[in-house]
């Protein structure tokens, strides 16, 4: 029986209908466990209501440990998490009717192809809407102008894999643990490691619908060069830095553990930042540190 693991916070206006897409799932065989950041609004009263109407299937988990924001939320309720499979949920969103069913499928036929005790991860496309879920783009993938099945050089600088469509078996859960300090996200640190040491499977169909919204944590914008254009450069570098210091925690923790490859790939990641001008570029191309497009990489070379 997979775990869902919903992490709220002051979503009191969009939580009950993303429960209710849970519990009208095609597959039934699931557990919900939900940890709210310290909302303000009504969604802690909202979640406990479906918790006493659905003992043994949804549990509202408290502890004393105050906000932890994103990532961290997610780490607490991973070590919550005690089944095989883990799927992530948003608490804005919609999920479709079959999802669990055709992601556990998909799970169960790459860990038959990949062998036991592989670390796996499953994600599929999701469709983006507003917030009234009126249909913005089939495709969240395309409207990011991203690609899945990245190799591990190209997964460092950009993540296309997002957590609200993820399932992660045990194995790949035993190796994060958690999601440490300087973990640009959950999602792309569960692709990271999923990559780097076991098996990623992308199922090209929409799952969920993903809701995008003014003031919404999880809110992503169109690619496009006018959405580059109106972005300070301080932001914009900002992520770049943000997106090598990922890199740099990743080797610290996993280091040595890697493969002979992959670790000259992260250390070269991981050196970028203190390295002269021309060898940070030099090190951007010699390892295909690339992103999808090239408005993209332009970008990310004028900024590092």
């Amino acid at each position: 029986m997979p775990d869902i693991i919903m992490a709220s916070y002051n979503e009191a206006k969009y939580v009950a209908q993303q429960i209710d897409s849970i519990l009208a799932q095609s597959c039934t065989a699931w557990q919900l466990l939900i940890r709210d950041d310290g909302s303000t609004d009504a969604t802690v009263t909202i979640c406990r209501e479906y918790a006493e109407l659905y003992p043994g299937k949804i549990r509202l988990l408290a502890d004393n440990l105050g906000h932890l924001g994103y990532p961290g939320i997610f780490s607490e309720l991973l070590r919550q998490g005690s089944d095989d499979y883990i799927l992530f949920c948003n608490s804005d969103d919609v999920w479709l009717p079959e999802k669990i069913e055709k992601t556990l499928a998909a799970m169960r036929r790459l860990e038959k192809e990949a062998g036991p005790g592989v670390p796996a991860l499953v994600h599929t496309d999701s469709r983006v809407c507003n917030e009234n879920l009126e249909p913005i783009a089939d495709s969240l993938l395309k409207y990011l102008h991203r690609k899945p099945n990245l190799p591990l050089n190209r997964l460092c600088v950009e993540n296309p894999v997002y957590g609200h469509t993820v399932m992660i078996n045990k194995a790949l859960k035993q190796l994060i643990n958690r999601f440490p300090e300087g973990a640009t996200a959950e999602d792309w640190w569960l692709a990271l490691v999923a990559t780097a040491f076991g098996r990623v499977l992308f199922l090209d169909e929409p799952t969920v619908l993903y809701r995008r919204r003014s003031g919404s944590t999880s809110r992503v914008q169109k690619h496009g060069l006018s959405n580059y254009l109106a972005s300070p450069v301080s932001d914009y570098r900002r992520r770049v830095n943000r997106t090598l210091r990922q890199c740099e925690v990743f080797y610290q923790t996993y280091g040595d553990r890697l493969g002979p490859k992959h670790r000259k790939l992260l250390v070269a990641a991981s050196q970028i930042r203190y390295t002269s001008w021309f060898t940070r570029r030099y090190l951007i191309i010699r390892h295909g540190l690339f992103k999808t497009g090239l408005l993209k990489n332009a970008g990310m070379l004028a900024m590092v």
